[in-house]
């Protein structure tokens, strides 16, 4: 802690970039999207997006997990979506996973570990695990373990009322992201095809060089 104090310093480090700050801080928050993504620290959203400050409304969680919509629970994930979308009036929500994710693993664990009760069930409730007519047809075995939690997480998104409303009137866009921690690349989930596709197309060789 004494290094991160130590090291502490404003977000801009040029006289411009200080003006830009102050004046972004000095007004109303006004995000551009809402992202949901791990707590995982490997996972920086405003480098994933090349946000700046105020341009991204950001909810954090072990797992990534949205848990499903429950009138009577008191959820501060569900209160922060609330917010988002009633006060903020955001018109797009990033659901963002990733490679490699520690908090899915200890779903794997056997046995379970004994000093992880409230993250197991926690993540029980939430994470995708494939039924046994899955396992035999392989419907999801082009679609990584990580890939399909992200489409459980999505799916328990779209049960939130302030969620579903704002979609039926067009309001809303809702989107799922899965960044790899290894390569730096960054996949969305195309509905239509069913399939996960890079955001962004390779660069031709060329292109890479040049760009290097």
């Amino acid at each position: 802690m004494r290094t991160f104090a130590s090291s502490a310093s404003p977000l801009a480090h040029s006289p411009a970039d200080t003006e830009a700050a102050a004046d972004a801080s000095s007004h109303v928050p006004a995000p551009r999207a809402l992202f949901i993504t791990c707590s995982d620290s490997r996972v920086v959203p405003t480098l994933l997006t090349g946000t700046a400050p105020g341009e991204l409304h950001e909810l954090r969680t072990a797992g990534h997990v949205v848990p499903r919509y429950r009138s009577d629970a008191h959820c501060g994930i569900a209160a922060t979506l609330e917010f988002a979308l009633g006060t903020l009036h955001i018109a797009d929500v990033i659901l963002c996973g990733h490679t490699d994710c520690s908090a899915l693993r200890t779903l794997q664990d056997d046995p379970p570990s004994s000093e992880l009760p409230l993250a197991r069930n926690w993540f029980a409730r939430a994470a995708h695990r494939p039924g046994p007519e899955q396992r035999a047809t392989g419907t999801t075995a082009s679609r990584t373990p990580e890939q399909r939690h992200l489409l459980a997480q999505l799916h328990h998104l779209r049960t939130y009322p302030c969620v579903t409303r704002r979609l039926v009137t067009r309001r809303l866009r809702v989107h799922a992201w899965q960044y790899d921690d290894r390569t730096g690349r960054t996949l969305g989930w195309d509905a239509t095809a069913r399939t996960f596709r890079p955001l962004r197309p390779a660069l031709p060789a060329a292109t890479a060089t040049a760009a290097l």
